[in-house]
């Protein structure tokens, strides 16, 4: 994959599985219809489905614009939807992207059509600009430049996992990584899951896009969001507290419910330590295994750099 170096790291953490195969009342499948995905009932409200679009898409203009074709996009999701079969989180959106930007070369389709939205609009011309401008087709770009990490099964394992997958693509360990997602899980990945693995927060930088429920008046967007903020506090931030590493439940239990297939991560070749050995307080663990010896931790890059 690696023509040039690669050092920047673009994370999509992934959180449904497109539906490929289907065509909805004879229309095309863009995955701009809720049901073109296999959707949770909570993800119905925010149309989070069209923030998956905008994650990708915005992760992929970020790749294009970046220095010296230095990045990687990593979709990360495993196969987390029985119905869905095979069909990974991280590979259905690597397919829905890839096909929607090269529907938007095709000069007589009108994207407008199918999308209102003017984000992923503006995104898909900002793409096709750029790699008009750089002299590359979408199909010479993903090869390069996109991938995907396919046994992710929550947040935590998005940042490690994907980080492993860099270094099996690029042969090193990022340098800096960005994040493409939700708004209200920023603290969960910066505060909580970069500390767990000592990279850096400064070295991260997080991409912020929420879903937005349609024909809100601002003083119900404002409940939702608030609600949001809850939730996720609730559900998640104060499970990580208590939990870093996700071995514990109802952690634990919530990544056994996602995997129906009993998929299990492949990366024993990059892999840097052993959740298995956690026996005791993760901070016991984290001491022990981890803090100072990732090989991105501060003070071994600063030793490694003198």
């Amino acid at each position: 994959m690696c023509a040039t170096k690669k050092t920047h790291l673009i994370i999509v953490p992934c959180h449904s599985v497109w539906k490929h195969d289907i065509i909805h009342n004879s229309s095309i499948n863009l995955g701009h219809l809720a049901e073109h995905w296999f959707l949770a009932p909570f993800q119905f409200e925010g149309n989070d489905h069209l923030a998956f679009i905008k994650h990708g898409l915005k992760a992929i203009q970020t790749a294009l614009h970046a220095n010296s074709n230095e990045s990687i996009v990593v979709f990360s999701g495993s196969q987390t939807k029985k119905q869905a079969r095979c069909m990974s989180e991280a590979q259905s959106y690597y397919l829905l992207i890839h096909r929607l930007i090269s529907k938007f070369q095709d000069y007589e389709f009108n994207i407008q059509e199918v999308f209102e939205d003017e984000f992923i609009i503006a995104c898909l011309q900002d793409i096709i600009n750029t790699l008009f401008e750089k002299k590359l087709t979408v199909d010479t770009f993903f090869l390069s430049s996109v991938a995907t990490e396919e046994f992710a099964l929550d947040s935590f394992e998005n940042l490690l996992f994907s980080i492993y997958r860099f270094r099996q693509l690029a042969m090193d360990y990022p340098k800096k990584i960005t994040i493409v997602g939700f708004g209200f899980k920023e603290t969960r990945f910066l505060q909580y899951h970069a500390k767990a693995i000592d990279y850096p927060k400064q070295c991260i930088n997080y991409i912020a896009i929420d879903p937005v429920p349609p024909n809100y008046t601002a003083e119900q967007l404002e409940g939702y969001y608030s609600e949001l903020k809850v939730l996720e506090q609730r559900n998640a931030i104060q499970l990580f507290e208590l939990d870093m590493y996700g071995t514990r439940e109802a952690l634990y239990g919530k990544k056994l419910s996602r995997n129906p297939f009993m998929r299990y991560p492949a990366y024993q070749d990059v892999s840097l330590f052993d959740l298995s050995n956690i026996t005791g307080e993760d901070e016991e663990f984290f001491n022990k295994y981890i803090n100072g010896i990732m090989p991105w931790s501060v003070n071994r890059v600063l030793l490694n750099d003198s």
